[in-house]
């Protein structure tokens, strides 16, 4: 069977089980299985499958119609222009997180102390240190599997000591200094919300996705304790569910923060950015 065979096969499945983007899906797996960059496919390389890749595509194509994510089947996915290894010990990069990159760039001061708390693959982190080598970047996260992920990538991507990882709840391995900025992507989906979302979901780590309270419980827990771990004027970047807005608005006031929320690249709220006042 030749590669473009085997796309046409894929890519009629996943249509037929109402996976999204089916070309793309079968495209990707079929490259991914036999070695080869996904846009040479389309540039002339419709050689015959061997046996071992035919296999091994198949095997990969059952796996997505289980609804299996791409990124793990590939233990691969771009983030910020970046290539993260990535297992289903961590949460899969997704491109509303750029936007707390962005602020978290922006934000932090020349040579400035900058910190990634929940930082599963590393990918937050990762990207501002490889953007502002200037900045002196740690981060934290209560998994140990999602650590060692968050090591293999940053060692690959940046070298090895360029980013300060510690195990542990929120702020509890970093009490013996301020930053100057402290992001955050927790888990911010509510559990009731669980059997509504993408079978997808069900793959990734629920301690990075699910939060009590209705899915505030970790986000309260960031607002209340940061300020004891921000310089003077110092800020909070978290991502924030879409219908968080007025919730994250209140709570920061009420911890002494001027809070802002930004929409992200598909115009959703999605980023809370508080600032503390001088002497806050």
């Amino acid at each position: 069977m030749r590669i473009s065979e085997i796309v046409s096969e894929f890519s009629h499945q996943f249509r037929i089980a109402g996976i999204p983007g089916p070309i793309l899906d079968a495209e990707i797996l079929v490259a991914h299985a036999v070695g080869l960059e996904r846009m040479r496919l389309h540039v002339g390389d419709d050689r015959e499958l061997t046996p071992s890749e035919l296999r091994r595509a198949r095997r990969l194509a059952l796996r997505r119609l289980r609804r299996e994510p791409v990124a793990y089947l590939t233990g691969r996915k771009e983030f910020y222009s970046l290539e993260f290894f990535v297992n289903r010990n961590v949460l899969i990069p997704r491109p509303e997180t750029e936007l707390l990159v962005d602020l978290a760039i922006y934000h932090t001061p020349q040579g400035g102390l900058f910190a990634d708390i929940g930082t599963g693959s590393g990918a937050v982190a990762i990207a501002v240190k490889h953007a502002r080598w200037d900045i002196r970047v740690h981060a934290t996260d209560l998994s140990e599997r999602a650590l060692v992920v968050a090591r293999r990538n940053a060692s690959r991507i940046l070298g090895r000591g360029a980013v300060h990882f510690h195990r542990g709840d929120l702020f509890s391995p970093l009490a013996w200094t301020r930053f100057d900025v402290i992001a955050s992507n927790p888990p911010y989906v509510a559990h009731e919300r669980a059997a509504s979302l993408q079978p997808e979901i069900a793959y990734e780590p629920s301690q990075a996705l699910f939060a009590p309270n209705g899915g505030r419980a970790v986000i309260e827990r960031l607002v209340r304790e940061a300020g004891a771990h921000l310089a003077e004027h110092g800020a909070l970047i978290i991502e924030i569910g879409e219908d968080m807005a007025a919730f994250v608005k209140r709570i920061g006031a009420a911890a002494g923060f001027s809070v802002s929320v930004l929409n992200d690249y598909a115009g959703l709220p999605r980023v809370a950015l508080m600032k503390r006042s001088q002497g806050g």
